[in-house]
């Protein structure tokens, strides 16, 4: 990050319970979502009873908004299954289209063609035992090519015409990656993917900007950082892997030492910081185990961060840009 980005820093919430504005497009009111990816075995292999029984637990706990994707495993599967025993309220759903089913979540493969955006979603469908999805994310739209963006454009319209899709949104990517999307009047949120968490400020220099102009929503996911700010601390610190870059890493580092002095976990801390970015309309979480999504709730209810400790990772941040 150069210099000049590093002086910016996010916005403390007073509170970070509800979202009037996502309310307002029919997308519930809390900002707490459950991401699936680490659920479905994106990330590794999963006890699916496990999985299966974490997902129960978030409906159980009150969590109203879940987000899944074909590329995240069995996630859809799982939360089928799960919906079609669910007798309460139903929650907000979100899935995505254009990346598909792969070993892994470093394994990209894609298809952005017309006949591949419908029978993605479709399979989607039919696997979430659904007629239509709250949210329908554009996975990675940075891998789109220019020539076609104006087709993937009009094909999700035509989803959406056809009640396949109640809102559009945009997946991940930045900068160039949005171009043709973000200010083509489809989408209505898009969710940032390693650009704005405790470890990295780099969506606030033109990403929310942009979004904001544009009038859409945020989600953040992965406010643990893809583990490196939870429970693969340790694990990263030691291997520094290549999809973690090396400042990152580093953050965490100071970030741990600044938990503990606090009597709180880094875990604890990271989540409690994302959730109270007044630039984030929704954070979505990714626990992987019942354990795990009791400690995100726990995060969630204890309210925003003290400012004084707030203002330390931001310095945190910028003595590190």
């Amino acid at each position: 990050m150069s210099a000049a980005t590093s002086t910016l820093r996010p916005t403390l919430r007073t509170e970070f319970g509800l979202s009037p504005q996502l309310a307002g497009r029919g997308l519930g009111e809390s900002r707490l979502a459950l991401g699936l990816a680490g659920l479905g075995g994106a990330w590794g292999p999963v006890d699916e009873a496990e999985s299966f029984a974490t997902v129960t637990r978030a409906l159980e706990q009150g969590v109203r908004v879940f987000d899944a994707a074909p590329a995240y495993g069995a996630a859809e599967k799982l939360l089928g299954r799960a919906l079609a025993a669910w007798r309460g309220t139903r929650p907000v759903v979100s899935t995505k289209v254009g990346r598909l089913p792969a070993r892994d979540a470093h394994e990209g493969r894609f298809d952005y063609s017309t006949a591949a955006l419908r029978d993605s979603l479709q399979r989607s469908l039919d696997t979430l035992g659904l007629p239509a999805v709250d949210l329908l994310f554009l996975h990675e739209p940075e891998y789109v090519p220019l020539a076609e963006r104006d087709r993937v454009v009009a094909d999700l319209r035509q989803f959406q015409a056809e009640g396949r899709a109640h809102r559009l949104g945009l997946a991940g990517g930045h900068g160039a990656g949005w171009d043709g999307f973000v200010e083509s009047g489809a989408f209505e949120v898009v969710m940032l993917f390693r650009r704005l968490d405790p470890v990295i400020f780099a969506g606030l220099t033109d990403d929310v900007p942009r979004i904001r102009r544009a009038g859409l929503l945020t989600y953040g996911a992965s406010p643990l950082h893809m583990g490196l700010l939870g429970a693969r601390h340790d694990e990263f610190v030691r291997e520094r892997p290549p999809w973690v870059w090396g400042p990152q890493i580093d953050r965490a580092i100071r970030l741990k030492e600044l938990a503990d002095k606090n009597g709180l976990t880094l875990a604890g801390l990271s989540h409690r910081f994302t959730f109270g970015l007044e630039e984030l309309d929704r954070v979505v979480v990714g626990a992987s185990t019942p354990a795990q999504l009791d400690a995100a709730l726990a995060d969630f209810a204890s309210g925003p961060l003290p400012a004084e400790v707030f203002d330390e990772v931001c310095r945190v941040n910028a003595e590190t840009g």
